[in-house]
């Protein structure tokens, strides 16, 4: 029975490598069949056109190294999703079908075209139809049609809502000076929060107290890493009085924020940009108030 147990034992040591090996191979093997949809390199464009055949058209424009959604809103866009986006310029199928069948793919009527432009082109990619059976998305580019992973059109049509940055500061706006000042639980108090120029926090007003450490905490993980659960476009009504609040940057630029909401969820009116931002409650008390103590 020893013996019966070694020798299984022996040829499972002896197979399993080879298995593993086997299957590395026919990845490698279908890696390397892969057809690329285009040798076109990210880097190479700064504006993205999105047309629908039945509702409004989404175009980016890179500004600066950051990307802005152009139409239908001028405003800051979510960097991930258009990466996502434009990583279909590295993209690879399993398949390059003939072109010259367009109606069978759905391509005579495309669901979408994306178009990729820079100053000295423009690169179109047309979506189609999804294979029944693999449920993955045709694509023609070049004359040629790919079968391609249906995300890429999928965040096309996200709506331009859904496409604006959540992040209520962009990562380029350095904030030198929060002013509390105008917020009912500091005017007594005339909080500011002043910001150096190597990122450290510091307190400024009367009868407070503050530990530095817990205050760059909430400046860290509150203000430079808080997203929004949603943003749209608002239209501020001046007549109601919201209080509100100032950021100032390091180009004596400044931000103000209206404080239209705090419960069951914190919403707030970026003025410049006219969007309002929509926070969690318990995230939006931290928002407005630091780690700051007030002496009696």
């Amino acid at each position: 029975m020893q013996k019966r147990w070694k020798s299984i034992l022996i040829l499972i040591l002896f197979i399993a490598p080879l298995a593993i090996l086997s299957l590395l191979f026919i990845d490698e093997e279908i890696e390397d069949n892969a057809f690329e949809v285009s040798n076109l390199k990210l880097s190479e464009f700064d504006e993205i056109f999105i047309d629908f055949p039945s509702k409004a058209a989404t175009s980016f424009k890179k500004i600066n190294g950051f990307w802005y959604q152009t139409k239908p809103y001028q405003t800051r866009a979510d960097q991930t999703i258009v990466y996502r986006i434009l990583s279909i310029l590295a993209a690879k199928s399993k398949e390059k079908l003939d072109s010259m069948k367009l109606e069978k793919y759905g391509l005579d009527k495309p669901k979408l075209k994306m178009t990729f432009s820079n100053n000295n082109e423009k690169k179109v990619f047309s979506f189609g139809t999804y294979n029944p059976v693999t449920e993955q998305q045709y694509v023609l580019f070049d004359n040629n049609v790919f079968i391609l992973d249906g995300i890429f059109s999928e965040m096309a049509e996200y709506s331009p809502v859904e496409l604006i940055d959540k992040r209520p500061l962009a990562p380029f706006e350095k904030v030198m000076k929060f002013d509390y000042s105008r917020l009912e639980q500091w005017q007594e108090n005339f909080l500011r929060i002043d910001v150096s120029e190597d990122g450290k926090a510091k307190a400024v007003g009367q009868k407070i107290e503050y530990d530095e450490d817990q205050l760059n905490t909430w400046l860290t993980d509150t203000w430079f890493k808080v997203l929004a659960t949603s943003v749209e476009p608002y239209k501020l009504d001046a007549r109601v009085g919201y209080k509100s609040f100032d950021l100032y940057l390091d180009d004596k630029a400044k931000i103000t924020f209206y404080r239209i909401q705090e419960s069951p969820e914190l919403l707030l009116f970026r003025k410049d940009e006219g969007l309002l931002y929509h926070f969690p409650q318990d995230i939006g008390f931290t928002m407005l108030n630091p780690s700051v103590s007030r002496l009696e």
